[in-house]
């Protein structure tokens, strides 16, 4: 993915008002029981996009929490999010890269991230920066989408022509993170499901927050060729022998 159509492809995303991973509330609840976050805990989410996770972090689970994420209109409509939904004083933003984090070592319990290192070449110097800014004991976790197994050439062009990234399985996950040095790892794949992604995108955003991301949707297409494009390969390119090869991952690891 060149740096050119990465940074047009997450100002499309941005304009939108909504980030997605798929496993969507089911894939975060898990990511929140696999890294023992819990009340009072200090979580940096790495590619918070507009910070739907970091606020329901400090709703629900009551922890404090730093989001990231490489794009300014992300940050701008996180802190939009976090003032609208009352956790001003919980939650912090900033840009910045996950591959050089802006912070100490050893100051989070938690590193998490949400479909961020499929974007990534270089997987391994990411992993490398969460593990330095998390706490001796302290977990490093992701969803990612991961192959359920090998796809054909045909596959995997359309899925990198899709997101614009490269998965892995769930051997290549775990073993990225160990190679890194992380201890305990644990995670596994899951299939895709239609309709729990779409009740989680309801969960996460509410039924006014949907409405207006559908419009910005089509106020972009009618207006934009390159939006038009990314609808085309990120929507259009979705297909039943496409989901039957390709899921999503929960993993988490402990630093030693």
């Amino acid at each position: 993915m060149s740096s050119e159509i990465a940074r047009d492809y997450f100002e499309f995303i941005a304009n939108l008002g909504m980030t997605k991973h798929y496993g969507s509330m089911e894939a975060t609840r898990e990511l929140v029981e696999l890294c023992r976050i819990g009340n009072g805990k200090y979580v940096l989410d790495v590619g918070c996009g507009v910070g739907a996770t970091p606020c329901y972090l400090a709703k629900a689970v009551g922890c404090r929490v730093m989001g990231i994420d490489l794009v300014d209109k992300m940050i701008e409509q996180s802190r939009e999010r976090a003032k609208a939904e009352g956790v001003e004083d919980r939650v912090e933003f900033k840009v910045a890269d996950a591959r050089k984090l802006p912070f100490e070592d050893n100051l989070f319990d938690a590193v998490i991230m949400e479909s961020v290192n499929i974007f990534f070449d270089d997987k391994s110097q990411a992993m490398r920066e969460y593990i330095r800014v998390a706490k001796p004991g302290g977990y490093v976790g992701m969803t990612e989408m991961t192959w359920l197994k090998s796809p054909s050439p045909e596959l995997e062009a359309t899925f990198k022509s899709m997101v614009y990234a490269q998965a892995l399985d769930v051997s290549g996950w775990k073993d990225l993170m160990e190679e890194a040095g992380l201890m305990d790892i644990v995670g596994s794949a899951h299939r895709i499901d239609i309709t729990l992604e779409s009740k989680g995108r309801f969960e996460r955003y509410g039924r006014w927050g949907i409405m207006k991301v559908l419009l910005k949707t089509l106020a972009m297409v009618l207006s934009d060729r390159r939006s038009r494009q990314f609808m085309r390969d990120g929507v259009g390119a979705v297909s039943k022998d496409l989901l039957d090869v390709v899921g999503y991952g929960v993993y988490a690891g402990r630093k030693g």
